[in-house]
């Protein structure tokens, strides 16, 4: 150990010496008593008094139990009380039961070797439970959260001098022993097999009973939406525009600004009528608790639905009841993320535009949008050279009039089939990247793009674009030139100027396909 952790190990212990650990209260308890009261910390009154209370009545070794409170009192000033209860009542338990079956009773003998044996006992635990499908089962993700929640004790610990090991556990990673295999690194959810889907659609409409399963999959399978942003809607979240098209009110986690937003997404009737029966079903429920999400039931009182919790709870077992199979005659393991997958999929194979993709998951990133695109990177280089090369495309660009004239010459006297081939053989020379409104034709082979971080697209000769994008970028100018008249309004001239320069570009692009889109009509 270092000279700084050992300075800083000592400093803890005199530190945890000098408090006086009778005289802290928290909740309605103090820190001695071996219940926790935690009911004025979780002023809720939809959780049930006993899921309020930390127990360390399981606990037999004192100094092990005194380590314990000093970690939950530790948390409790990180963490929400639910999260710090849960973290408890799981993870902390599950390492109790292992030291009563070695016989450890202080978290000192913890060292490198213990830590790892305990490692080994869950992963043993994990591989002959999903062997043999039967009883509880132990995910990697539940095994590194049981075993981060002991290095964390030991790695905390020693900076605040608790009784624990002195073994230095810096180089200690509770992910390295949890990670996937090198083959099994991809976390990309695939799309559900189009058979399998119908089938899916099909149970949930007319034949599931669980009106919040049902509800959960069919707004999944429209829209899209994660499963924490699909349970979190609320009453009234349906609304509709003047033409009469109904859109969904919902709450976004992951966004551009990094808080929390209100997304609209437009939805059909199969989601309209499933939120308005979700609705009329949880009434009285949202009468009696004051809460306002749809996905709530009675246990322990009344509840959101957990999102972790909710492919185990519903989605497997609705599987299950309407025997729900793949291709080689099991249980489809459907997992609650891959209706985003599939939607994604069929709107990329429709060859919608993906800013209106972007838009509709509002994605920060071209790339977060390209997570969920399970098709191969041939297979998108082949959709977007079909867009871009066909003899009847409509172009715009700086380059799209040569272009065109290139094309024009290879397709020449050519058959439908001959077109084919050379629209399929271009795609796999060109080494061309796709954009939210287009494509970039610049070649990275040759080295970074001049331009960098500073690229503005539309007026780069390596941009191409097509006429089906026509509204987005329509829509983009005309947020350009209100963004120009507020800096007017405002006498913020320097920046006026900038905008204008973006303006100057965009604008002979949209007259341009605005020309062809109205050809088109």
């Amino acid at each position: 150990m270092s000279m700084n952790k050992l300075e800083e190990q000592e400093t803890g212990q005199l530190y945890a010496k000098s408090i006086n650990y009778n005289e802290i209260i928290i909740g309605n308890s103090r820190f001695c008593d071996d219940i926790w009261d935690l009911t004025p910390l979780m002023e809720s009154t939809n959780i049930h008094p006993c899921r309020k209370k930390i127990k360390f009545l399981n606990i037999e070794s004192e100094d092990m139990k005194f380590t314990a409170k000093q970690y939950t009192y530790y948390k409790l000033g990180q963490i929400s009380p639910r999260t710090v209860l849960e973290k408890i009542r799981t993870c902390l338990s599950t390492f109790i039961k292992f030291a009563k079956l070695k016989k450890f009773n202080s978290f000192a003998q913890v060292d490198k070797v213990v830590f790892y044996e305990y490692v080994d006992w869950l992963q043993n635990s994990y591989r002959i439970q999903t062997g043999k499908n039967n009883g509880m089962q132990l995910s990697r993700s539940t095994g590194y959260k049981k075993s981060q929640c002991i290095e964390e004790i030991i790695k905390v610990g020693q900076i605040k001098g608790w009784n624990v090991c002195h073994f230095n556990f810096t180089q200690m990673n509770s992910w390295e022993q949890w990670k996937p295999d090198e083959g099994k690194r991809d976390r990309k959810y695939k799309p559900i097999p189009e058979n399998v889907f119908n089938r899916i659609l099909d149970c949930a409409i007319n034949k599931e009973k669980n009106i919040i399963t049902k509800a959960a999959i069919i707004i999944q399978s429209q829209t899209g939406l994660r499963i924490s942003e699909v349970l979190s809607i609320k009453e009234n979240c349906i609304q509709s525009t003047d033409n009469n098209s109904y859109y969904l009110e919902v709450q976004i986690s992951k966004t551009v600004k990094g808080e929390p937003e209100n997304h609209k997404v437009f939805v059909n009737e199969l989601v309209v009528n499933a939120v308005r029966e979700l609705e009329e079903s949880t009434k009285e429920l949202r009468r009696n608790s004051g809460l306002r999400e749809l996905f709530i039931f009675k246990r322990y009182g009344i509840v959101v639905v957990n999102p972790e919790k909710f492919t185990n709870d519903h989605l497997s077992r609705f599987i299950k009841r309407w025997n729900i199979i793949d291709d080689e005659g099991k249980l489809y393991g459907l997992r609650s993320h891959q209706f985003r997958a599939t939607l994604v999929r069929e709107l990329i194979k429709k060859q919608i535009p993906l800013a209106y993709i972007m838009k509709h998951f509002n994605h920060v990133s071209i790339e977060m949008t390209a997570h969920y695109l399970t098709l191969s990177q041939k297979e998108i280089k082949e959709m977007y050279a079909d867009m871009i090369l066909r003899p009847q495309s409509k172009l715009g660009g700086i380059k799209a009039n040569e272009l065109k004239t290139s094309l024009q010459k290879e397709f020449k006297g050519k058959t439908v089939k001959e077109v084919n081939e050379i629209i399929e053989k271009l795609s796999n020379s060109m080494n061309f990247n796709p954009l939210p409104t287009g494509v970039c034709l610049y070649d990275f082979r040759r080295g970074n793009c001049t331009d960098g971080d500073g690229c503005f697209i539309y007026n780069c000769p390596n941009y191409i674009t097509e006429v089906r994008f026509y509204p987005v970028l329509k829509m983009e100018l005309e947020l350009i030139e209100k963004e120009m008249d507020k800096l007017k309004s405002l006498g913020r001239e320097r920046d006026w100027q900038r905008v204008y320069i973006k303006w100057e570009c965009l604008k002979p692009l949209v007259d341009e396909l605005e020309e062809q889109y109205h050809e088109r009509k």
